[in-house]
């Protein structure tokens, strides 16, 4: 299946009241999509939430209220706190709950991948593993550190 997003711009979070994190909820439509909460520091980002909804004003609206999310946030090294939102162009035939669930759980993968500090809906880290590469093979083929999300148990 073959899926687009439509990105936004960086929202940029604000500190508010008792270290939570406010922003303009009017640039936020009511649209269903994929949403991530990060950190820039110069050209780059982090991600430090991923999620989805079928309303993202709402849903972004509750989140600021989860204060252990929004310490995470707070928590993290140093750099501007912002909000990135996706909206999904869907084809007919694509069933929106199906692709929502398949973006977000592509984006947390390759976030998971690239090592970047998330924390799941609970608002408590994702675990994982760091599974280092030594040797000779080329490391176009094997990367020299990969992240793999770890299950329940392990």
């Amino acid at each position: 299946m073959k899926l687009t997003m439509n990105w936004s711009a960086p929202v940029p979070l604000a500190k508010g009241e008792v270290g939570i994190y406010t922003l303009d909820l009017g640039k936020i439509p009511r649209a269903p999509g994929v949403y991530i909460f990060a950190r820039k520091w110069g050209g780059s980002y982090e991600a430090l939430y991923v999620g989805r909804s079928k309303r993202l004003r709402g849903r972004i609206r509750g989140h600021l209220n989860n204060l252990r999310l929004m310490q995470h946030l707070a928590n993290s090294k140093t750099g501007k706190r912002v909000l990135i939102y996706g909206v999904p162009i869907t084809k007919p035939g694509q069933q929106q709950d199906k692709v929502l669930a398949s973006l977000e759980k592509a984006f947390i993968r390759h976030f998971l991948l690239e090592g970047h500090d998330l924390v799941n809906s609970q608002g408590t880290r994702i675990r994982n593993h760091e599974i280092e590469s030594v040797g000779k093979v080329p490391k176009t083929f094997i990367p020299s550190v990969i992240y793999l999300e770890r299950g329940k148990g392990e």
